[in-house]
């Protein structure tokens, strides 16, 4: 395994050809367009057929649940400009507009447990087996 420093907040771009991106803890310090700009370049970064696997706190479609996942969104709104808590809907648009195929929730847990997958499909949309 070989890993690659990155400043996915200044650099203005990744380094290229990873098969795998681990973004932890990180997409509920952004707002939604810090987070599709964030994905955007992990999937230029990225190989053909390669994945991003995101952990971070996933919230239902209302928002409500889990409970403490609403009180961190909270949290977010006081001290970020823009971060919050992103249901795995929106978690999913932003991984589609950034070029991603297939997401999907590997993990739902109650707090920063939970883990979404998508890969970066080749030309025509399909991943490598």
């Amino acid at each position: 395994m070989t890993l690659a420093a990155g400043d996915f907040q200044d650099d203005p771009s990744l380094p290229a050809g990873a098969d795998l991106a681990w973004v932890s803890a990180i997409v509920h310090l952004n707002s939604r367009r810090e987070n599709r700009d964030l994905l955007t370049k992990v999937h230029a970064a990225l190989c053909e057929g390669g994945r991003i696997l995101i952990r971070d706190i996933v919230m239902d479609p209302s928002h409500t649940f889990p409970g403490d996942g609403a009180l961190f969104a909270v949290n977010m709104l006081v001290h970020t400009p823009g971060g919050g808590t992103y249901s795995f809907g929106e978690l999913s648009e932003d991984l589609t507009a950034a070029g991603f195929v297939n997401p999907e929730q590997l993990i739902a847990g109650e707090f920063m447990e939970s883990v979404i997958q998508a890969a970066k499909g080749g030309a025509d949309g399909a991943t490598k087996g």
